[in-house]
């Protein structure tokens, strides 16, 4: 296997693309704008011309909570958080020797923070004031982009404008964690799932409010007759036992100690803009998509159809009914990551998860049409990887080595996504799936018979993170891990191959998919166009406590989702 590109990068860390979005707009004289996010950054590109086109948050707007100082160390960096009050100037800071990230060098910083607050507690370590995109959406015509930070539960939406620039249109916080995002057939309205199992809707372009407003019932009570508005009050502390409940001396004093405290007992804030809570699962959910069809040849109805961690697909009616569940579709064992629902036959849909198969459905029936197999493709892939690493000493033998140790890695779909194809007076599908830690492109093609079969893989250098269709340019832009090893998702590669190793590919597909291009032509510009602005976007260190987690949590997390012996199912987090 030769390599594709070789660009020379600096000794600097640099941040891979993590994901990609393509905006067709169709109002436009442009063939479309490709949105791409870099660690807190979101770069646009035209997708004609290989052009840059902007970037946000731009340098003015990004301020990093710290800033190196002046002084340094071999291996190490300081770096001092200036944050703190005047007031609190005189206090004393700490030095907190911290491991870097994606460094396996072995070396560490010293993080200098504020020693206190007002109320002599330790401040917590601050980190950068944008957090990584971790999730990207648009609309239809590619007018409006959908943006998810997951460390503040931030869901941004941007207007993307005809020159490609991103206007910041609102910023909505969301209760928990989002860990999916989907439009609605009518590009009204945002479906938003987070980790806790439940379904938000939110108005595409809702902005927040001085007051809060929703559907919550604790959230706002509406001024009725020219009543005054409501505002919930702070309660003081009362506590649950009493004088009579408690008999024992210890308890009592306890007592009279919690009655002593004074402090108002904290209300739970309600969220500051329009949202509905649609429906929940009792598990993480994992993926959501909006579904538009004409049933029984009668008016479209919309469904919602949700995935989570405990195998379950469920199909629930659209806003406002997301209440009223009409199915399930039952047939995965372990966790499903990724639903694709087919637009020439929407009443099919296609599921990946953390199975050795992906399962095609007729989901409005509940019914398994046909399973298709991944662990076939997956084994010759890395066979033919580990033969042509040992005949032409691609990276030597100690990778052909690491690649046969990690030959029974579990699989996990990590992306499913599809092109329609219109051939003279047929309709066919095609669907592009990637597997995290895995670096190839499997490509399915749906006939005219509804059936799904195996096309060819196009093998990469890196283990793929995401991709993004070109279908006006039928070609497939895809990002790569320049960090760890093919096949592994712990093993970091070599400074030699993070210098060396490309982050962004392309190839190109008609009736039959094509190997990746060269840095050549249209495409070739819009390759050196990305890597060159990743080149010399400035890295923004994502604070965790072990060497390089903080990225492989970034860019690997769905092995997380794999069920072991006696784990709880809830699985969510905050």
């Amino acid at each position: 296997m030769k390599m594709m590109f070789s660009m020379q990068h600096n000794s600097m860390m640099q941040h891979p693309y993590q994901c990609l979005l393509y905006c067709s707009q169709s109002d436009h004289n442009e063939a479309g704008v490709l949105v791409a996010a870099s660690g807190p950054y979101i770069h646009t590109f035209s997708a004609q011309h290989g052009t840059h086109l902007s970037t946000w948050p731009s340098k003015q707007d990004f301020k990093p909570s710290t800033q190196k100082a002046k002084g340094t160390e071999a291996g190490s960096e300081w770096i001092e958080d200036h944050s703190s009050s005047h007031e609190d100037s005189h206090r004393p800071q700490k030095r907190r020797k911290l491991s870097l990230p994606l460094d396996d060098s072995g070396s560490s910083a010293e993080i200098v923070v504020d020693g206190g607050n007002a109320n002599g507690q330790n401040s917590n370590l601050k980190q950068a004031s944008n957090p990584p995109v971790t999730k990207l959406a648009g609309n239809s015509t590619g007018q409006y982009v959908v943006a998810v930070t997951g460390e503040d539960k931030c869901l941004r939406v941007f207007e993307l404008s005809e020159n490609g620039c991103l206007k910041p249109l609102s910023e909505r916080v969301m209760p928990k964690r989002p860990s999916a995002v989907a439009l609605t057939p009518d590009d009204s309205t945002i479906l938003c799932a987070d980790k806790f199992g439940d379904v938000y809707s939110l108005p595409l372009l809702g902005k927040t409010n001085d007051s809060a407003v929703g559907n919550d019932d604790d959230a706002k009570k509406s001024t009725r007759n020219g009543e005054a508005s409501w505002h919930p009050q702070q309660n003081s502390f009362v506590p649950a036992a009493t004088s009579l409940t408690v008999h024992t001396k210890g308890n009592l004093e306890a007592l009279r100690q919690q009655q002593k405290i004074t402090n108002p007992k904290a209300e739970k804030k309600s969220l500051n803009f329009e949202h509905q809570l649609l429906l929940g699962h009792v598990s993480l959910l994992t993926d959501v998509v909006c579904v538009s069809i004409d049933r029984f040849m009668k008016k479209p109805r919309n469904y919602i159809l949700s995935s989570d961690r405990d195998e379950h697909i469920r199909v629930s009616r659209g806003i406002p009914q997301g209440h009223v569940i009409e199915g399930y579709c039952l047939g995965h064992t372990e966790f499903i990551s990724k639903l694709c629902v087919s637009p020439a036959y929407p009443h099919l849909l296609v599921s990946g998860g953390g199975d050795d198969y992906l399962l095609l459905w007729d989901w409005l029936k509940g019914e398994i049409r046909q399973k298709i197999d991944l662990r076939g493709p997956i084994k010759y892939l890395k066979e033919d990887y580990r033969a042509n690493a040992a005949s032409e000493n691609f990276h030597g033998e100690e990778e052909a080595v690491a690649v046969e140790e990690s030959a029974e890695v579990n699989i996990a779909v990590s992306n499913i996504r599809t092109r329609q194809l219109r051939e003279a007076e047929t309709t066919k599908n095609d669907f592009i799936v990637t597997c995290e830690g895995i670096p190839a492109i499997f490509m399915f093609r749906m006939d005219v018979d509804a059936s799904m079969g195996f096309i060819g893989t196009v093998p990469l250098e890196g283990n793929v993170i995401d991709f993004a269709i070109l279908r006006e340019q039928g070609t497939v832009v895809y990002s790569m891990d320049t960090f760890h090893e093919p096949f592994s998702t712990t093993a970091v590669a070599s400074d030699l191959e993070k210098q060396t190793r490309p982050s962004i590919g392309v190839t190109s597909f008609g009736s039959m998919f094509a190997p990746p291009e060269k840095n050549v032509g249209p495409h070739g510009k819009l390759i050196a166009s990305m890597e060159q602005r990743v080149k010399d976007q400035p890295f923004v260190m994502q604070e965790a406590p072990g060497k390089g987690r903080s990225m492989r949590e970034l860019l690997y997390g769905l092995e997380s989702l794999r069920k072991r012996g006696g784990e709880d199912n809830h699985g969510g987090d905050d």
